[in-house]
């Protein structure tokens, strides 16, 4: 059967609600995002949540979150970027509907989640225990006979943006030396350029979602904000491997944020 999955992104939540970031109130935004999931019909049998959860990384963002998630009867798995706090997250996003397991399956597909978080910095890294942990996943969902779907939150590569690009993934040879081992991974799903891409290494596809708030400007060599809805993306991972997918903008989400500003 076909496995459908919606993944959001760089939610950039703040322990109080209608913080603002970059002029726009992100757990607004971010409701009418998980409203128009709400709409879906069917309902997806998977939410992914592929980092930045929370702006300040506190432990109120992530709670209040929980509650939100909980609303939606739909198994919500979750990792971090670079602004989270894994030790809140660990400690609030448990819940009946809301899962901390990095590796799980759904018909014959693997999920595998990777933390590229390096505290204290934007960009990311996986450390060699964690590259030795996914070539293990990987040999166990080769043996299952199962498609994979990979997920983090730091781009692998050079996304054609000077001011983002020094915040992706470091040292990405490292994590394909490793996936170019096995011939069963399908896609690899990430956030943190609050923007959609897609583009294919080695027969993989590599997809980026938009962030629930602020957005950025494709191709961009410094800081631009793009005035565009938030959005979520959707994918229908089919038994033979290959997948179908869209990403959905909100418009009820939109707002205007701050286009002065040069960062955050």
């Amino acid at each position: 059967m076909t496995v459908y999955v919606v993944q959001i992104s760089d939610l950039h939540l703040f322990a109080k609600p209608h913080q603002r970031l970059l002029g726009v109130d992100t757990e607004t935004s971010f409701l009418q995002v998980q409203k128009a999931i709400a709409a879906l019909d069917p309902l997806p049998d998977l939410l992914l949540l592929t980092g930045d959860l929370a702006q300040d990384g506190s432990a109120a963002a992530y709670a209040r979150l929980r509650e939100h998630l909980q609303a939606l009867p739909i198994d919500t798995y979750w990792l971090a970027g670079n602004h989270d706090r894994l030790h809140n997250m660990n400690s609030e996003l448990r819940a009946e509907r809301v899962h901390g397991e990095k590796s799980f399956s759904r018909e014959n597909w693997s999920f595998i989640l990777l933390n590229s978080l390096v505290p204290g910095k934007d960009s990311g890294y996986l450390t060699d225990r964690t590259l030795l942990w996914l070539r293990q996943e990987l040999q166990r969902s080769q043996a299952a006979q199962n498609h994979v779907l990979l997920v983090l939150h730091h781009p692998p590569f050079s996304v054609g943006s000077d001011w983002l690009d020094q915040s992706a993934l470091q040292q990405p040879e490292r994590l394909f030396q490793v996936l170019d081992e096995f011939d069963h991974i399908r896609l690899v799903i990430f956030g943190h350029i609050h923007q959609e891409l897609h583009c294919r290494r080695q027969g993989v596809d590599y997809l980026a979602c938009p962030s629930t708030c602020v957005q950025f400007c494709p191709k961009s060599s410094r800081f631009s904000l793009d005035v565009i809805p938030p959005a979520l993306r959707q994918i229908w991972l089919e038994p033979d491997g290959s997948f179908k997918t869209q990403v959905q903008r909100v418009e009820a989400a939109l707002q205007t944020p701050n286009l002065a500003l040069k960062g955050y």
